[in-house]
């Protein structure tokens, strides 16, 4: 399980250590779990050569209780996830845990429902979180420097920079409405000197502006969008687009940037 959601159980207690690992079936909704630690000394060693994405722990422990475990845990692996287990008579210590970074608390006795979606909760982000760095880290091919070109070739990247909006831009229709030469001609031109094809690059301006507008606080709509970056009147076609190109719709890159934090 590989590529499975790993949660680690820490809790002084082995029956509720016990309890929580056989309870689900964690395996049917991608969730491993790797790990049950009797305290939090063995929950720090294990976090230091493994991975681990989230730990339910106890707030209620010897030696080192589960606020200051949460502390450690932030100052060594800030990717971690935690959600803390508490007693009612803990509740109001429990809701501290939040401004130590604390995803959730869940009262004990744990009820397996409300314990599975706390868990999806915080792994729906984490998959959220990676994809939109995975987005976030796309290298967008950059033609700024003209002196590094031909004149032609400057000229064709001028023309994507004042038609960008255009849904009928394309090489060809550069090569007879602008720059009257054969596009064959402008095709071979610009994979030689850029070392990209056209319109690889021109999907590259479209998409990396696309990012960036669906970041911006104005916060267009996906049909503004789509029109500003070339789609037209085709917000479901920019859409698919926009997916193969960074892995979301604009809908969900734009609840990743939300969420993101």
């Amino acid at each position: 399980m590989n590529d499975s959601y790993k949660i680690m159980i820490v809790d002084d207690e082995r029956i509720v250590r016990d309890a929580i690992a056989s309870s689900i079936d964690w395996e049917n909704y991608g969730i491993e779990v790797v790990f049950s630690a009797a305290n939090a000394l063995e929950a720090l060693d294990f976090i230091d050569n493994n991975e681990v994405n989230l730990m339910l722990i106890d707030i209620r422990m010897p030696v080192i209780d589960g606020i200051e475990l949460l502390k450690r845990v932030h100052d060594k692996k800030k990717d971690i996830d935690c959600i803390i287990l508490t007693g009612h008579a803990e509740f109001e210590y429990a809701q501290q845990a939040v401004h130590y970074g604390a995803k959730d608390y869940l009262l004990k006795p744990i009820d397996e429902d409300t314990l599975l979606k706390a868990i999806n909760t915080c792994k729906e982000k984490s998959i959220n979180k990676k994809q939109f760095n995975k987005a976030a880290a796309i290298t967008p091919i950059v033609l700024e420097d003209h002196t590094a070109y031909s004149k032609t070739v400057s000229d064709i990247i001028d023309v994507v920079d004042e038609e960008i909006a255009n849904d009928s831009l394309t090489l060809k229709w550069i090569a007879s409405e602008k720059l009257f030469l054969n596009e064959n001609y402008l095709s071979k031109l610009f994979q030689k000197e850029t070392g990209t094809k056209f319109s690889t690059y021109l999907q590259d301006r479209r998409m990396t502006m696309a990012m960036k507008l669906l970041a911006d606080k104005s916060e267009p709509t996906v049909q503004e969008v789509a029109l500003m970056c070339g789609y037209g009147d085709n917000p479901q076609y920019f859409a698919i687009c926009f997916k193969k190109y960074c892995g979301f719709t604009p809908t969900e890159y734009k609840k990743a940037l939300k969420q993101r934090v």
